[in-house]
């Protein structure tokens, strides 16, 4: 049996990927070292770092000689080997419905978000194009129907509502789309707020700081921008 002390997890707290395996340590009550790895600083460039993950992404969780350098690898190892209860059940069947959903987040939910959000963060637009907000829009009308429930699989808490909330959660501090359409997305995520222990602490403070990056380079007038720089020419938008 491996030594829970020995979970040490590399993680930056803007990161929602990172964010999964922080409330999934915290869920399942582990003891763990953290150890913060600024992206923004370049820590994910260093030598020792990349001896780890040569991707140089975050999150990286090593389990004694373990290392795993992706977050839903990594969340449900942590239940598998920890937990083993409707987290992540064993059953195959039941395993394949949660598997379908992580797979979901990131190839379509968290895909569409970062579609939206990324290019701003990084200072490549100011504006989200329509067609990537109508995507994302469609995707949380799937999430919408996945919820009914009470959770995104049925009426029971599994280990991809922990995943789906680390993208949640930075959708909502984003602010940049109405979500009062989706009603059972929002009680949802009003309940996992309850549900996880340390919220604050292992999301939500990284999600905010996340919004704040992303909304410090994104322009809610540009429309208007646009329509004016038509009609009156670009010298007139200094004035916004």
């Amino acid at each position: 049996e491996r030594n829970m002390a020995a979970l040490e997890f590399h993680g930056f707290s803007v990161s929602p990927p990172s964010r999964a395996v922080h409330m999934t340590l915290d869920l399942l009550d582990l003891d763990y070292k953290f150890v913060n790895v600024n992206v923004m600083e370049g820590e994910t460039k260093t030598s020792e770092y990349i001896s780890l993950n040569p991707q140089h992404t975050v999150p990286v969780l090593i389990d004694s000689k373990l290392v795993i350098t992706e977050s839903r690898a990594a969340i449900t190892y942590l239940c598998g080997e920890y937990e083993q209860g409707q987290l992540y059940p064993t059953d195959p069947a039941k395993r394949s419905q949660i598997d379908q959903r992580l797979f979901f987040n990131i190839g379509t939910f968290y895909k569409r978000f970062g579609d939206c959000v990324y290019p701003v963060c990084f200072g490549k637009s100011k504006i989200i194009e329509e067609e990537k907000k109508d995507a994302l829009k469609e995707a949380l009308r799937w999430v919408d129907e996945m919820v009914t429930d009470g959770y995104v699989l049925g009426s029971s808490m599994t280990i991809s509502d922990v995943d789906f909330m680390s993208t949640m959660s930075t959708l909502e501090a984003c602010n940049f789309l109405d979500l009062n359409p989706f009603k059972n997305v929002k009680k949802w995520s009003k309940l996992m707020k309850k549900n996880i222990p340390k919220y604050s602490e292992n999301c939500e403070n990284g999600a905010l700081a996340f919004g704040k990056w992303f909304n410090s380079n994104y322009s809610r007038n540009e429309k208007i921008k646009q329509k004016l720089s038509k009609s009156l020419g670009k010298g007139f938008l200094i004035c916004f």
